[in-house]
């Protein structure tokens, strides 16, 4: 016998069989792909490298508030001299700021601390010599924009040094008479040697005495600086007497002499009477004054006898 065909109620079962099945594998499939992944292992990051970007006033590379994008860092430049020595000019001026001033410290093993007193132009020494030599009574440091320099006083004595080494040896060489021992005329070069150190050395070492002086007798000192300006500046008028004492006539040497003493301490005088007067009493006031004059009297006796006898 063969055997009987199936029937329809077992294809049907067939069915349902791979249905189910698909169902399953379905299922599973979708449960692998909720489940959650093993973590990978995160690689290295590269650390960040930091740069120094050029940060400009404008243009590319501005400071927006934004880091990089600049522009070719461009050249140096170094402050000015105002603003390295503002903080010492207010000083000098009796005010200044004084944050600053902690700020910045003086060095003296540095140009830019010299530099600030020869920071000068021809205007300002022309203006300067003017009041040097004139009788009238206006104060050397009449306003707070004017501060004393040292590039006056040292080419003032360097220049009267040679002037009077020249006119002393120029004078003495037409009012020369041969004798049996002096027949020919010889220069004197110690002039040059000994003018320098007393010239340089009176307008160094008086107005350093004076500024100690104040330190010790005055509530507010008189500037250091500021004596060795005006000290230096007074030695201007006595370049023209150097020269008109070349005239071999002891009376015009003696009266040209006296005349240039005279507005020379006149000079000094209008400078520093007001300051002492205000902040010592008569008589201490009077006898520094007395001091004052005593020396520039005895630096124009010996500029006198010494270059001129």
């Amino acid at each position: 016998d063969s055997p009987n065909p199936p029937t329809c109620s077992g294809a049907h079962k067939l069915k349902s069989l791979l249905q189910e099945a698909v169902v399953v594998d379905f299922t599973r499939m979708a449960e692998a792909a909720g489940a959650p992944a093993a973590a990978a292992p995160e690689e290295p990051k590269e650390p960040v490298k930091l740069e120094f970007q050029n940060f400009g006033s404008s243009g590319e590379g501005a400071i927006d508030g934004r880091i990089g994008g600049g522009g070719p860092a461009g050249p140096f430049k170094p402050p000015t001299s105002d603003a390295i020595f503002t903080d010492q000019q207010g000083l000098l001026q009796g005010g200044g700021d004084a944050s600053g001033a902690q700020q910045r410290s003086w060095n003296p093993f540095t140009l830019a601390t010299y530099q600030y007193y020869f920071d000068v132009d021809t205007v300002d020494v022309v203006e300067r010599l003017k009041k040097a030599v004139s009788v009238s009574s206006d104060i050397f440091f009449d306003s707070t924009e004017m501060r004393p320099d040292l590039y006056g006083p040292f080419w003032l004595c360097t220049t009267l040094i040679f002037t009077m080494a020249a006119a002393g040896n120029l004078g003495a060489l037409m009012s020369f008479v041969p004798s049996e021992d002096h027949q020919v005329f010889t220069y004197n070069f110690d002039k040059l040697t000994v003018g320098s150190s007393v010239l340089y050395g009176y307008t160094a070492v008086v107005p350093l005495s004076g500024w100690a002086v104040s330190k010790w007798l005055m509530a507010q000192p008189l500037g250091l600086t500021e004596l060795i300006c005006i000290y230096g500046y007074s030695l201007a008028i006595y370049i023209p007497v150097s020269l008109l004492c070349v005239m071999p006539i002891e009376a015009v040497r003696w009266v040209v002499i006296l005349l240039g003493f005279g507005v020379s301490l006149k000079f000094i005088m209008r400078n520093v009477k007001d300051v002492l007067v205000r902040q010592l009493d008569e008589s201490r006031a009077l006898m520094v004054l007395l001091i004052v004059g005593v020396l520039h009297c005895a630096l124009a006796f010996f500029l006198k006898i010494y270059f001129y006898s």
